[in-house]
């Protein structure tokens, strides 16, 4: 690969495949740092993703609970997952609401897109507020057999991400953001 320069001060020399599976790929590129120096960065390619703050008439938010590898422990979060090649985020939202939760929204607005993990990917993830929610069928993918739905009081979800208790980052920034739109 020939020399690419960026208006951001690195310079890409080359890169290399180092893993190629069907949930990412890691690149290793050849890089010149800002300051000059030569050496390597790692970063992933995946999957850009679309998650869901979903809020029903009673004023709770969906969050799903599932095991996450990686951390060796379940997590409460919001409903989501990654966005298909050419399909619509807004679609990918609609679609992971009812696959997930049994829930459909008539009402999907855009809170925001962020990047989850900016040094290493440049996937993006973009947030949806759902609202004015029918009954659908849950579709749960095998990985996602023990995933289970609970519906938490708005002001007891707000507080659960303040202590902490719910840390995963797209859950945190909905519900924040989601709060911010919800608020007369």
């Amino acid at each position: 690969m020939t020399e690419h320069h960026h208006e951001h001060g690195w310079t890409r020399l080359g890169t290399e495949i180092a893993h190629e599976g069907p949930h990412l790929t890691v690149h290793r590129d050849r890089v010149v740092q800002p300051h000059g120096a030569e050496g390597t960065y790692e970063h992933v390619e995946m999957a850009d993703g679309a998650r869901i703050v979903m809020v029903d008439g009673r004023r709770r938010v969906a969050f799903v609970e599932d095991a996450f590898y990686p951390l060796g422990a379940r997590l409460l979060h919001v409903p989501g997952g990654a966005i298909g090649k050419g399909e619509d985020p807004l679609d990918a939202a609609r679609r992971e609401c009812e696959e997930e939760t049994g829930w459909c929204p008539r009402e999907l607005r855009h809170l925001t897109a962020f990047h989850p993990l900016p040094s290493r990917t440049a996937a993006v993830v973009h947030l949806y507020l759902a609202m004015d929610l029918f009954r659908g069928t849950v579709r749960r993918d095998p990985t996602e057999a023990g995933m289970t739905l609970r519906w938490l009081p708005f002001e007891e979800a707000v507080d659960a991400v303040r202590s902490g208790e719910i840390s995963e980052a797209a859950s945190v920034i909905g519900v924040l953001l989601a709060e911010r739109a919800l608020t007369p």
